[in-house]
This record gives structure tokens, C-alpha cells and sequence, in this order.
């Protein structure tokens, strides 16, 4: 069989060769941060900034449904031990690092009172499992006199964590099953989970938000539809060439609408969450045959670039950054006080991507070794708990 510039034959499969990089894919993740750190500095006409989450959720389905396409075409507990020492190794110590920080800093600033509390929720973060940890205590973001966890950020990695570990296997038991027809079979298996998935956001929204908005049932269709994006050939893409320009823009518009326009009060996730998912996936779609000039010129800025790059360490320090000064304080936050604030955060995540993020991620003696991803897994649990339970004897 003829091998086209974007295919490779392994044993018998045919498999898309590695894309190419989206740079446009960085400068969505920038925004996406950007409107989160927007909202939680409490800046004006940005309440709804918390669409950036649901913007990181699209993206990450989009980027693992590619990655796991391309994975070689090997056992599936070799296929299946790759992918999470990978993931391991590009989340795991970042996210632990930054709860270490968060308790010190606490305990240094607000004291045991604020402290004690914030120990468990560690816990729970450190097993990304803390969305589960705040619909059984029913805390959230948005109840008005309540001040949130400094840890609540990490219910979107949490629910990351959860599709990460239940997302390859059915990929790769797919690839197994209908191994000339894998694309067509996850695709459909994809829609299922964006029909049903979506339903039960719209359903349980009304009905219980808290739990609407920190469970991964309600909120896994919107990594599904990234992945649905993932499949599309790039060929359709370009059926709509002329369009895509303008789709784009708009898309990228309702993005920054959906920001300014949800408050604390919206009915959120439900039908609203469409706002911004909806146009991430157009922009995914339509960066795959970009017109110079338009939006995919725009998000490959290279100052978006960088920000996009830092974006992971960004989202984990900022929160403690913006809320330890907001509780400790007397008097409302000047807005100086609240850009140097962000500023620090910056400067943390950019101290994170260079000396500890990129050196682990790269590192080619953990290519090598697999298992030594799951060792620093266990090395990093060990580690926050030791802490937790250090400040809780004292």
C-alpha cells in the first residue's frame, strides 16, 4: 500500500504520522489562563473568566486524542505505562510543589486556624481527587461570605487526571478491536460521550450545581469533544478554507463574550458551558488549515506563545498568590497590589517551566525508565502527606 507525507505502516495498521505543531494551540491556552486569572483577581467585566477552565478542558481532549493516536502500535500495558509515566512526569510535580508552598504559606501568613482545614483538601488534591473532596463537603468557588479553598483550583486537574486514566483504555482497547476502523469506532464512541455526558450537565445543573460543576461526569464531554476535533481530517478543513478565517474570529469572540457576560449567579456548567467549549473546538477545527492573517496568526503571537508554554504553573500558583493576601488583608486590595500579585505568580510558573517542569519532562534518563515516573508519583504523595501531617502535629 502506497504510504501518503502524513502516513506510516505499523504492523499492519495505518497511523497518522506526528502532527505538526500547533502553535495557535498555545495561544488558546494563553487566553484560557488569562480569563482565569482575570476572575479570581475579581477585574471588572471578567467574572465569567472561569470559561477558561472549560477552554483547557477542550484543548486537553483535543492534544491527548492525538497523542494516543500516534502512540506506536505495541502491547497495551506498554501503550498504557507510556502514556501516564508521561503524564506523571508533566503534572505530578509541578501540582506538588505548589501544595507544599500553599500549606507553608498559609501557615506563615493566616495561621492554624485557616491551615488545619486546608490539610485535608491538600490530600485530596495530591490524589487529584479533590473534585470528589468538594461535592461530599459541598464547598465551591461562588458561595458569597464563604471564602474557597486555597487548593480549589485543582478540581479541573483532578478531572483531567480522571479522563486521563479511563480515556487510553479505550482508546487503545479500541485499536485492538477494529484495527482498520479505530477512527471511525472513537469517533462514534466520542459523540456518545458528548450526547450523554452534556445531558447530565444540563440535567444535574438545576438541580445540584456543586456537584454539576466539580463532577467529571458532567464535565467529560467537553475533553470528548477536543477528541472528537482530534479525528477530523484536516482535509475538511479545507472544504471550508475561504470560511475559516471568519469562523475563527467568531469564535474567538464568543470566548471573550462568554467571559464578560457569565457572572458568579450563572447556571453553570448546563447549557451555557456550549459558550465557550462550542468555540474552542471551531477554533481547533479551523486552525488545522490556517489563512494568514487570521485568528491562527493571532494566537501564534509569540508572546501568546510563551504564556501558553508557562500556562500549566500559571493556573497552579496563582491562586495562592491572589487569595493568601486577600485573606490576611484588613482592607480591600489596591489593583497595584493585585498586578504585583499576578506578576508573582508569573514569575513563579516561569521558574517552575524552566527549572523543574522542563528538565523532568525531557529528561532522557526517564525516557528510558518508564517506572522511575511512577517511583516520583509515589516519592511526591509521600511527600505532601509528610508535610500535611507535619503542620498537623504541631
Amino acid at each position: 500500500m502506497p504510504k501518503g507525507p502524513i502516513q506510516t505502516e505499523i504492523r499492519g495498521a495505518v497511523i497518522p504520522a506526528p502532527q505538526r505543531f500547533r502553535s495557535d494551540v498555545q495561544g488558546l491556552r494563553a487566553i484560557a489562563v488569562i480569563l482565569v486569572v482575570l476572575s479570581h483577581a475579581s477585574v471588572p467585566h471578567f467574572a465569567g473568566g472561569y470559561v477558561g477552565v472549560d477552554v483547557f478542558f477542550v484543548i486537553s481532549g483535543f492534544v491527548i486524542t492525538g497523542l494516543l493516536m500516534r502512540q506506536r502500535d505495541v502491547a497495551l500495558h506498554r501503550n498504557l505505562a507510556s502514556f501516564y509515566a508521561r503524564r506523571i512526569r508533566r503534572i505530578v510535580p509541578a501540582a506538588t510543589v505548589v501544595l507544599v508552598a500553599t500549606i507553608v504559606a498559609t501557615y506563615a501568613w493566616l495561621g492554624p486556624t485557616t491551615g488545619v482545614p486546608l490539610l485535608a483538601d491538600v490530600r485530596w488534591a495530591s490524589l487529584f481527587a479533590v473534585n470528589w473532596h468538594f461535592i461530599q463537603t459541598n464547598s465551591s468557588y461562588f458561595i458569597p461570605g464563604v471564602l474557597p479553598s486555597l487548593v480549589t483550583h485543582y478540581w479541573s486537574l483532578a478531572i483531567e487526571e480522571q479522563f486521563y486514566i479511563v480515556f487510553p483504555l479505550i482508546v487503545f482497547t479500541i485499536g485492538i478491536v477494529f484495527v482498520a476502523r479505530r477512527r471511525a469506532a472513537l469517533a462514534s464512541v466520542l459523540m456518545i460521550a458528548i450526547v450523554s455526558s452534556s445531558w447530565w450537565s444540563v440535567h444535574l445543573t438545576t438541580i445540584n450545581p456543586t456537584q454539576a460543576y466539580y463532577s467529571p461526569f458532567t464535565r467529560f464531554w467537553e475533553l470528548a469533544l477536543g477528541g472528537l476535533i482530534a479525528l477530523v481530517p484536516p482535509a475538511w478543513a479545507k472544504k471550508t478554507k475561504l470560511f475559516n478565517a471568519l469562523f475563527g474570529a467568531l469564535a474567538l469572540g464568543v470566548i471573550i463574550f462568554a467571559a464578560c457576560r457569565l457572572t458568579i449567579t450563572s447556571v453553570y456548567p448546563g447549557w451555557l458551558a456550549w459558550w465557550p467549549c462550542g468555540a474552542t473546538a471551531v477554533l481547533l477545527y479551523t486552525g488545522l488549515t490556517p489563512i494568514p492573517g487570521g485568528p491562527t496568526s493571532w494566537l501564534s503571537w509569540r508572546p501568546a506563545q510563551y504564556v501558553g508554554n508557562v500556562s500549566y504553573g500559571f493556573y497552579l500558583w496563582h491562586y495562592a498568590w491572589l487569595m493568601i493576601p486577600l485573606q490576611y488583608a484588613t482592607t480591600p486590595m489596591a489593583p497595584l497590589s493585585r498586578v504585583l500579585q499576578v506578576l508573582g505568580a508569573f514569575a513563579c510558573a516561569v521558574l517552575s517551566y524552566h527549572f523543574l517542569e522542563n528538565p523532568i519532562r525531557h529528561s532522557k534518563w526517564l525516557d528510558e525508565r518508564p517506572w522511575a515516573a511512577f517511583l516520583l508519583l509515589i516519592l511526591c504523595l509521600a511527600v505532601t502527606w509528610s508535610v500535611t501531617w507535619a503542620y498537623q502535629v504541631l
